[in-house]
């Protein structure tokens, strides 16, 4: 599956993980397959916003369904490089952004003014209904990033 080839217009459901080998999705147990794919990250430090728009890696999408995986460590990665810090911050990807909808006469303007709209493609609300926000680093007795239930440190923590 090459990028192109993934429609990025599509909305999707959105998870996380922290696998280095993610290969099924987390609805259909169907293979995915990495991708390199701009998003637009919102990140809180001390009550401070900041958003910024990336090309991420490890977005891992599914053929079958609506769904995007995000690697928490390639999400991390790209927002401690962007803050040009390490602690304290709080994350979370906005949506996924269509550069292909830009008009060919409006590529050469800024993204995200008002002559040129960000094209945004929002989430699919959750399955589980709980909003997901990434901190850092967490702590060993809090409930998993990623949605486990269990502890941090007896899943993505070990």
């Amino acid at each position: 599956m090459e990028l192109e080839h993934v429609d990025l217009s599509i909305e999707r459901r959105q998870y996380y993980s922290k696998k280095w080998a993610l290969k099924e999705c987390p609805e259909c147990h169907q293979p995915i397959e990495e991708k390199h794919c701009p998003v637009y990250v919102i990140v809180e430090h001390n009550k401070d916003f900041q958003r910024f728009m990336t090309s991420l890696c490890g977005a891992h999408f599914c053929d079958k369904c609506p769904v995007v995986v995000f690697d928490c460590l390639e999400l991390e990665k790209a927002v401690k490089i962007f803050m040009k810090m390490e602690d304290g911050l709080k994350y979370s990807v906005m949506g996924i952004v269509d550069l292909a909808t830009i008009p060919k006469e409006k590529r050469h303007l800024e993204i995200g003014t008002e002559e040129n709209p960000m094209p945004l493609v929002e989430f699919l609300p959750p399955l589980d209904v709980k909003p997901t926000i990434f901190t850092a680093k967490p702590s060993q007795n809090v409930p998993c990033p990623c949605g486990s239930g269990k502890k941090y440190k007896r899943c993505c923590g070990k």
